[in-house]
């Protein structure tokens, strides 16, 4: 059963006035502090977070939040070390758990109150992180990334440091959609306006049509999800060759796994 929506929107007309940078020229701390305070801002029920599996606060003695505040603590350290910002999340095949995976990472990033986080649905064809947030999209975001909407409409701040980009209309041609390049300047517009230290983004399965592979060169990184009661050693072999010359592996999550040490494995990432 879909969550029933609840939130609460500020000053929605503010991202009109929104610091644009102009000449792409880099925007100072305190114009992108200003940006952020600028998004709409939503509240979220915890009780719907729960339904859905996300992990709001961090419990040591709790596996899943802690399975997660080390998969941040790694992603981190990573895409430090090796310039990366934009992190796309897909897996093998569909019911792997990429948007619960994307969805409690980013919840745990924003556990750090120093770093920002942009998390985007940008699986077209099947959004569903509107849905497990419990928050309506201010609209659909097949326009903004065809240039017909301005991208900065899109984003919601949940808490300080965590902006949403939610879709709920569904795409019939998810690929053409992605492929644009006006797809590829909307999410350069939102990642300059608020230069998060991590933007995630949740993308359709790889081997499902070509709409993953058609936004792979925009993003930095990929994080691989694995479900570890199906997907077989044969799937991320698929991936891994498709990824070839695309983009790099940043790492694998696996999901439900048994052992529960083994959920974050990072292969070293090539340049």
């Amino acid at each position: 059963m879909r969550a029933r929506p609840t939130q609460k929107i500020e000053d929605s007309q503010l991202p009109v006035a929104l610091a644009q940078p102009e000449n792409r020229r880099h925007l100072t701390e305190t114009e992108i502090s200003l940006n952020w305070q600028r998004l709409p801002s939503v509240q979220v029920d915890r009780r719907v977070l729960r339904e859905h599996h996300l992990y709001s606060e961090s419990q040591p003695d709790e596996d899943p939040s802690a399975a997660f505040d080390l998969l941040r603590t790694e992603l981190l350290q990573a895409a430090h070390n090796h310039g990366l910002t934009r992190i796309a999340v897909t897996s093998a095949h569909r019911g792997a758990g990429v948007s619960h995976v994307a969805a409690n990472l980013a919840i745990a990033i924003a556990r750090r109150k120093s770093a920002r986080v942009v998390l985007a649905d940008l699986d077209l064809a099947r959004p569903d992180l509107s849905a497990r947030f419990g928050i309506r999209a201010p609209g659909p975001l097949v326009p903004v990334l065809m240039g017909e909407v301005a991208p900065m409409v899109q984003p919601l701040r949940v808490a300080g440091n965590l902006a949403l980009v939610l879709n709920e209309q569904r795409s019939a041609a998810p690929a053409s959609v992605l492929g644009e390049h006006s797809a590829r300047e909307a999410l350069d517009d939102i990642e300059r306006m608020l230069q998060p230290d991590i933007m995630l983004v949740d993308l359709p399965p790889l081997p499902e049509g070509d709409a993953a592979l058609s936004i792979l060169p925009a993003m930095d990184g990929i994080l691989l999800v694995a479900d570890g009661t199906r997907t077989t050693r044969d799937d991320l072999q698929r991936c891994e060759r498709a990824l070839e010359g695309k983009s790099r592996l940043v790492g694998l999550v696996l999901n439900r796994a048994e052992d529960t040490t083994r959920r974050w494995w990072r292969r070293p990432t090539r340049n």
